[in-house]
């Protein structure tokens, strides 16, 4: 097979790189979070438990919502279920958000990025790589930071109670998984796109790198904050305390992170 060189990337296109990274960054969460929503709201529909699976609740046009999609939810009634005796489907409907939508999503733009079409279109590729964090942090923002509630609040608690299991099943084997994911995005996702975006700098992959763990660790960290119980507050509080020494562990001066770069340098190849 005849070996492709990746296009260089002049400082005029990481200008605009830069420039577009609060719009990527918006749009990325929208497509992550709506299908989401929708995909409980369609699993509740194929089960015969809601008669539109497009009257989701949009949650209004407040700058909150807007930016954060804070009131956004499936508006599924999860109480018929119960009255009705079908537990099992409370489950299904549940998982149908993170674990089908976002782990499928998380599959596909981590599989992108790994091809040649898409790390030669680099705007493209920058738009992937964010939509690959911000799939991740949905799976954050509910293992382990929203897990053990002292109600059955969110996806993770519907999800246990409707298979009869305890929310420490899914915190202890979730965390591990969800943790796994994390450790590989900074230690290879986000070195890939130092090589594949011309990042060479220090200030540049510092910034990127601060984004990705604020994004991660901030935003995605604190539903823990907003009324899930006092162990929820634990964990949103612990995963923002973090964050200083996330950024000093992953900085670019890291020896860890010189060698990485250059075994990325060496490993990736382009193929016709």
């Amino acid at each position: 097979m005849e070996t492709k060189r990746q296009p260089s990337i002049n400082k005029t296109t990481q200008f605009w790189l830069i420039i577009l990274t609060p719009i990527f960054i918006l749009l990325s969460h929208y497509l992550a979070v709506y299908p989401h929503e929708f995909a409980h709201s369609f699993m509740a529909w194929a089960l015969g438990f809601k008669s539109n699976p497009l009257a989701i609740t949009y949650g209004g046009t407040s700058w909150l919502n807007i930016f954060f999609l804070m009131h956004i939810n499936e508006n599924v009634n999860y109480l018929l279920m119960l009255n009705t005796h079908h537990r099992l489907d409370i489950s299904l409907v549940a998982f149908a958000g993170p674990g089908i939508t976002n782990g499928l999503m998380f599959i596909l733009s981590l599989w992108l990025l790994k091809k040649v079409f898409i790390k030669t279109k680099h705007f493209l590729y920058y738009f992937i790589f964010l939509f690959n964090l911000m799939n991740l942090g949905n799976f954050y923002a509910y293992v382990p930071i929203r897990t053990l509630t002292p109600t059955s609040m969110g996806d993770a608690e519907h999800f246990a109670f409707g298979l009869h299991i305890s929310e420490w099943w899914i915190y202890s084997i979730g965390t591990y998984i969800v943790a796994f994911l994390i450790w590989h995005f900074y230690t290879r996702t986000l070195i890939a796109a130092y090589h594949t975006l011309n990042i060479q700098t220090t200030t540049l992959q510092a910034g990127l790198m601060i984004i990705c763990v604020a994004i991660l660790f901030g935003f995605f960290g604190m539903p823990g904050f907003f009324g899930y119980g006092i162990i929820c507050f634990f964990l949103s509080a612990s995963s923002l305390l973090a964050i200083p020494g996330l950024i000093v562990a992953l900085w670019p001066t890291r020896n860890w992170v010189k060698r990485a770069l250059i075994e990325s340098n060496s490993q990736i190849k382009f193929y016709e």
